[in-house]
């Protein structure tokens, strides 16, 4: 009963604690925007749009297998949100990038951004439906048909962004082959697995990073917001983490 009781205090003194952080950041920040963690891939997105573009070649964009109505569908939007630099840049060159995903709601978002792109400049009747391709609803076929447009030239680079798991290896590979750069990141373990050995630790995206893309790209006061309550967030967690385990290695964890 008394470990019981010890370890709702804590609870409530960790709730007191966020509150406070929260407070106190709310405070500092209040007129100016609060420092975020650099992530190169999204920064980079804009360049590799003009040098393709010199190139007369185009970008394979591979969304993944993220519906956006289930478990994976704010690792897709996230996704699609570190992109957008990269869609309105295209759009200006008018060298849309080749996008490609096996989830068919995904694909109308997709489709949806990248026509929105060029409405923006005015030059909507550009804009070419093939553009955005919905390839196959197996993770492991999607990513195969996909790989074949990596090898059948014409794609000067290749980004691998939002919800994967091991197929990201067909990807990777087939674009390594062709030499091919290659960027991008998930949020699963698995797909960080198959993407860390292909890719330099400056182009990929490793977890939660995955939303800091609309940070990067966007700069508007509500995403610098959200990304901050996150790293607050994370801190508290691993906090409340370490805590929890000094008090089972204390024995004060038992009921």
């Amino acid at each position: 009963m008394i470990n019981q009781t010890l370890m709702q205090v804590m609870a409530l003194g960790l709730v007191l604690v966020a509150v406070i952080a929260f407070a106190i950041y709310g405070m500092r920040y209040r007129n100016q925007s609060p420092p975020t963690r650099p992530v190169p891939v999204f920064h980079s997105l804009a360049d590799e749009v003009g040098r393709v573009a010199e190139e007369g070649a185009s970008i394979h964009v591979a969304l993944g297998n993220g519906s956006i109505v289930g478990d994976d569908a704010m690792t897709s939007v996230a996704a699609l949100q570190g992109l957008s630099g990269l869609l309105d840049l295209s759009a200006v060159y008018d060298t849309p990038p080749l996008i490609t995903t096996s989830d068919p709601t995904l694909y109308l978002l997709a489709s949806d951004w990248m026509r929105r792109a060029y409405t923006r400049l005015g030059s909507a009747d550009l804009f070419k439906s093939a553009a955005v391709q919905f390839t196959a609803p197996s993770p492991i076929t999607y990513a195969a048909m996909a790989a074949t447009y990596l090898s059948d030239g014409g794609i000067g680079s290749n980004v691998v962004l939002g919800a994967f798991t091991q197929e990201a290896t067909l990807l990777t590979t087939a674009a390594e082959r062709r030499g091919i750069h290659s960027c991008g990141g998930t949020t699963s373990p698995q797909g960080l697995g198959a993407l860390y050995p292909a890719l330099d630790q400056e182009q990929l995206v490793m977890g939660e990073d995955m939303f800091a893309g609309g940070v990067a790209v966007l700069q508007r006061s509500s995403a610098l917001a959200s990304l901050a309550a996150q790293d607050v967030l994370r801190w508290l967690v691993i906090i409340g983490i370490l805590g929890t385990a000094l008090l089972s290695l204390a024995g004060l964890g038992g009921a």
